[in-house]
């Protein structure tokens, strides 16, 4: 899971109808930018980490003509819930499918997901491929699973002690301090790090959005490539060749699954720029 820049959106539209449905005890908080003119469709972006479901934005420029986006946020971001251990894949999507519906959009099949949001547009593509007819993944999350993260999530003990780290925050941070001046831990690594566990809330976001997303990892490549291989030239992927926090070398789990492509910048895909070189491949350099 990694931390998103802010989107430079320029000249992007930036009127979104923002509201939050309720089903059960899922709570998503979604918003909806419409084009003008009568519009029946709609496509689906999913953002970052720690940011606004209004990044999102930027990928406007990437859809149909006529084509609404619904922008959720993620569990834990925004009004959407985030308590729960786990969420499961089936009634996320299901949940979407009500919104669409409570909008009077039909889904156009067109998925962006960025970072975070790239690792669940990969499950959702991997678990139901016939639904889409174009799936962006935006320097995707969920290629390749830290142990840090497998241990915390993925183990027993793990969730446990996440459910209790508030208290250990503190001593976290102190020895992720003392591994930075011992120089056993990169400059990027210990900012990044220092970014989720700085204070309290945005730790308890972390801690709330992997546990309720645990179960929103994709399948491994062999069983991607034969998804690729029955619904060929919908899936696509884009990483930045100096991305440090989504690694360009994480676009090998995609070899034989995918086109992939790699940009001039970090981790900021949705820079203008970047967004112009997805969209016309023909106005690259």
């Amino acid at each position: 899971m990694a931390a998103t820049n802010p989107a430079n959106l320029g000249n992007q539209p930036s009127r979104v109808e923002r509201r939050t449905h309720l089903h059960g005890d899922i709570s998503v908080e979604y918003g909806i930018w419409r084009p003008a003119g009568a519009v029946g469709q709609a496509a689906v972006a999913l953002h970052g980490f720690s940011r606004p479901l209004e990044d999102m934005l930027a990928v406007c420029r990437l859809l149909p003509p006529n084509t609404a986006l619904l922008m959720p946020h993620l569990a834990a971001h925004g009004s959407s819930s985030g308590h729960h251990r786990p969420l499961t894949p089936a009634d996320w999507y299901a949940t979407l499918e009500r919104i669409l519906k409570e909008e009077q959009l039909g889904f156009d099949g067109t998925l962006i997901g960025y970072s975070l949001g790239g690792r669940l547009a990969l499950k959702w593509w991997a678990d139901t491929p016939s639904r889409f007819s174009k799936v962006i993944l935006m320097a995707p999350d969920g290629l390749v699973k830290n142990p840090g993260y497998r241990l915390a999530v993925d183990t027993p003990i793990g969730r446990a002690w996440l459910q209790q780290s508030e208290r250990q925050r503190p001593s976290l941070k102190r020895l992720l301090s003392g591994l930075r001046r011992s120089g056993m831990l990169p400059e990027h690594f210990y900012q990044f790090s220092m970014f989720h566990i700085e204070g309290p809330t945005m730790w308890a976001m972390v801690v709330d959005c992997w546990l309720s997303l645990r179960m929103f990892w994709p399948p491994r490549r062999r069983r991607l490539r034969s998804i690729a291989a029955a619904h060929p030239g919908v899936l696509e992927a884009h990483f930045g060749a100096r991305d440090k926090v989504i690694k360009p070398r994480n676009a090998r789990r995609l070899e034989g699954v995918c086109q992939v492509e790699f940009h001039p910048c970090g981790h900021g895909l949705l820079r203008p720029d970047i967004i112009q070189r997805i969209a016309s491949p023909s106005s690259k350099p």
